[in-house]
């Protein structure tokens, strides 16, 4: 069947799945949220709205556009219609009156157009308050020009591609446009002043200066372009700075007697301060310089800071004295700065037993971790115990003060003994007989009461199980557990003799084992075996009767005829 059979081109789309293929259902599908998107955004308009389907406008217009003439390209009739790529020639729904003007979403207001002559249409039907100021746009139609995509050193497409649509608008630029038929130099200036042709002075002051359509740079008023009154660097610093009596710090670590200059000018976030020193004769082109490296400079020579960092003595962040200042190495300046913090941030001093270094080498504070793990266990700070016994492991005096105000008993009444109590890994009790009852009650259906004549310590018996235990006079198979045929083990468990022994002799013999109670003392001889040996005596292979009295049986097993071994031994002899 012919694909075009397949498609359902009714405008609701709804009729049987299996008169469309999957591309074709797709497609529609696309089609029809499409369509539904440009109801919901007529209804929104608040103006008259029908379901309208892309494709049957551009079909029906035979794909030419009604505002140049022109019939859309074959490669790009399906761009639009489903959401693809940009591109200047691209169809789209035109509306002859537009939607904010009143006009109706339907099939009779709806129109073929192309995408560039479609905005070309908007922009000038609906134009922007600072577009007012632009002069008139050159007479004659507007050659569209396609500019190549960036491509990166991989070889990707780097962005969408661009499409310029002429050049500038403003008379005399021949630059290409950007957006809203200007250049983006004269695009940018209607942005901020109103007006393509003016631009502000280059000095900063704020001046608005007529400019020509082709200049794109920085322009100075008379004047403007040079600053004559500069005031140096040494100047600056004089001016900036107070005295202050030197800190305790820099008096006793490194003797320093003269007194801080502290800076009043701007400071950075760091704490520093800082100030702009600027080049004579040129605007613009100073640099902004931490003031303690500028005093540095001024009196060591210019550069003499570079590659150094500049430490305070003093401590004083502010300071420009330049005897309190010296150039170290970053090193340096961490550790001295690590030597004037004495203590944590909560305050605990870094001495000797409060102090551990981490794997980075930086030091940390005892008391804090201890007490980050303590109030996530317990609620409450760390307190060292000072009545504690052991030096190696701490004790919270807290948690000693509220075990000791406890009852010494569980929730349930039972007493934390030493044969009752446990201590876990967190410090806590806990109790044997509660931990022993939750186990017995659900198997045993009472609860657990230790026997105290149990003969293993170390695994409890109960009592009460043992009382309800009657004595057994069989075993599993029968047999009667009489003195002879019990067997105790280690445990104290009785074992079923006769059991034991069928276990090794049936398998072997095909018979249960019957003891001979006529058998030797030291070892058990089975009946049954007797008594078919008596019947078929065995004799060896020279013909002497194999009796028990001439049966000799080997360490590793086997049996032979001992009137033969001594026939041997004489014959050798």
């Amino acid at each position: 069947m012919d694909c075009s059979k397949k498609f359902d081109a009714r405008p609701s789309g709804r009729g049987p799945r299996r008169q469309r293929c999957n591309e074709h259902t797709a497609q529609r599908k696309k089609e029809l949220i499409r369509a539904r998107d440009a109801y919901n955004r007529a209804i929104a308009f608040g103006v008259q709205a029908e379901f309208v389907i892309a494709r049957e406008v551009f079909e029906r217009d035979r794909w030419r556009c009604h505002i140049c003439t022109d019939e859309v390209p074959e490669n790009l009739r399906g761009t639009r219609l489903l959401g693809g790529a940009y591109d200047p020639l691209a169809p789209v729904v035109d509306h002859v009156v537009p939607l904010s003007k009143g006009g109706p979403h339907t099939l009779g207001n709806c129109k073929t157009a192309h995408w560039t002559c479609n905005a070309r249409k908007h922009t000038a039907e609906t134009p922007r308050p600072h577009v007012g100021t632009v002069p008139v746009p050159k007479v004659g139609r507007v050659a569209l020009r396609s500019v190549s995509q960036r491509v990166s050193e991989n070889g990707r497409v780097i962005g969408r591609p661009r499409v310029n649509i002429g050049l500038c608008c403003v008379e005399g630029c021949e630059r290409d446009a950007v957006s809203r038929r200007m250049c983006q130099v004269h695009y940018r200036r209607v942005k901020k002043f109103s007006d393509p042709l003016v631009t502000k002075c280059g000095c900063g002051c704020g001046s608005l200066v007529p400019v020509s359509a082709t200049f794109a740079g920085l322009y100075y008023l008379a004047g403007h372009g040079v600053q004559t009154a500069v005031r140096p660097p040494a100047q600056i610093l004089r001016e900036g700075v107070t005295p202050q009596a030197v800190s305790e710090y820099g008096r006793v670590r490194f003797g320093l007697v003269e007194d801080c200059l502290i800076w009043t000018g701007p400071t950075l976030t760091q704490g520093y301060g800082c100030t702009y020193v600027a080049t004579p004769g040129r605007k613009r082109h100073g640099r902004s310089i931490q003031t303690h490296r500028l005093a540095y400079e001024l009196h060591h020579g210019a550069g003499s800071a570079e590659g150094w960092t500049i430490d305070h003595l003093c401590g004083v962040r502010l300071c420009c004295n330049v005897t309190h200042l010296e150039a170290v190495t970053i090193a340096v300046n961490l550790a001295r700065a690590a030597e004037r913090i004495v203590a944590c941030p909560r305050g605990h001093g870094y001495d000797e037993g409060n102090t551990y270094h981490g794997l980075e080498g930086h030091r940390r504070c005892r008391q804090c971790n201890t007490d980050r793990y303590h109030v996530r266990v317990h609620g409450h700070e760390f307190v060292d115990d000072p009545t504690n016994p052991s030096v190696v492991r701490r004790r919270c005096l807290t948690c000693r003060l509220i075990r000791e105000s406890r009852i010494d008993q569980c929730p349930r009444g039972h007493e934390y003994s030493a044969e009752n109590k446990r201590v876990g890994v967190d410090g806590k009790r806990y109790c044997l007989q509660c931990a022993a009852d939750r186990d017995h009650v659900d198997k045993q259906g009472h609860p657990f009461l230790a026997d105290p004549n149990s003969p293993n310590p170390r695994k409890r018996r109960c009592s009460t199980c043992l009382a309800a235990r009657t004595e057994k006079t069989h075993c599993v198979h029968g047999h009667e557990l009489t003195l002879s045929n019990t067997v105790v083990t280690r445990r104290g468990q009785r074992n079923c003799l006769t059991c034991q022994l069928n276990a090794r002799h049936t398998p072997v013999h095909g018979h249960d084992f019957v003891i001979d109670p006529t058998g030797p003392s030291t070892k058990r001889r089975c009946l049954t075996c007797r008594l078919e040996c008596e019947r078929n005596p065995r004799v060896c292979l020279h013909g002497h009767l194999m009796t028990p009295e001439n049966t000799y049986r080997r360490a590793r097993g086997g049996t032979e005829c001992r009137q033969c071994i001594r026939n041997r031994t004489r014959a050798w002899v």
